[in-house]
Order: C-alpha cells, then structure tokens, then sequence
C-alpha cells in the first residue's frame, strides 16, 4: 500500500512539475519535483512502523524512532481483542498489535504464556495491589464508595 501511494504522489507531482516547466517557470519546477521526492521518502520510511521479534526470553517491540521495549513471557497478564487490534497487557506496561500483523505463533505464544502467568500468580490482573490502592484511595475521598 506504501508502495502505491508513492507511485501515486510521483505521478501527481511529476504532472504538477511537468506544467510548469511547459510554462517556462523552471524554479517552480525543481521546487514541486524535489517536494515530491520528499513526500515519496516520507511515505516509504519506516517511521513509526512496529517491529515485533521475539525468542524464548520474551517479545521485543520496536518502533524506529524510539528504543526497542522488551517485555519478558513472565510479564504478560491479560490479553483482549477489540477493531484496534490485540491489546496485551503487561507488568511492565500495555501495548497494542494490529489483529492484520500479528503473527499466529506469536500470539499461541502469548496466550499460553498468559495462562501460565494467571495460573501461577492468581493476584495479578485487575485485582493487582495497585487496583486494590487505587479502590481504598477513593472510598478514603469518598465514602460512599463500598470497598471491595
């Protein structure tokens, strides 16, 4: 899909430049094709596009301008599937996974492992020590607030 928007953006662009040379503005010509020529990287950079690896240690997240994110297989708690895409959660923090690039062993992978951590650390989750703070901070503002 990037490759064709480029195509489009270099057909477009060398149209617009083309007309203007025609007309003998030849600055305005150079100005349009070297845009374009930006416009084109732009959209074939890999800027922002997530790059997922993982081994037996854990998953590695990495998105070009930010360092890579390791998440260990022991962090991963939940797991939920809604249109963005996979949304995991871990001890370390919450990322998201496109349902369309998430590869199926991947995510046999973090299912499993998910499993494996609910069942051997039946604590975590939304029942964590943070939720429980969070629940007795807010009956201690305010009363009426049952506490769980």
């Amino acid at each position: 899909m990037r490759k064709i928007k480029a195509l489009i953006y270099a057909l477009l662009g060398g149209m617009v430049a083309w007309g203007y040379w025609q007309r003998g503005d030849s600055g305005m010509a150079v100005f349009i094709a070297l845009f374009t020529l930006a416009v084109m990287a732009l959209t074939l950079a890999p800027l922002g596009r997530l790059r997922i690896s993982w081994n037996d240690e854990g998953i590695t997240l990495a998105a070009f301008p930010k360092k890579p994110q390791h998440i260990r297989w022991q962090d991963l708690e939940k797991i939920s599937l809604d249109h963005f895409g996979y949304h995991i959660t871990a001890s370390s923090g919450r990322f998201k996974i496109r349902k369309r690039t998430m590869p199926d062993d991947l995510l046999q992978r973090i299912k499993e492992s998910v499993r494996t951590n609910q069942q051997s650390y039946p604590t975590q989750g939304h029942h964590s020590e943070k939720a429980i703070r969070l629940t007795t901070s807010a009956a201690r503002k305010n009363p009426t607030v049952p506490v769980k």
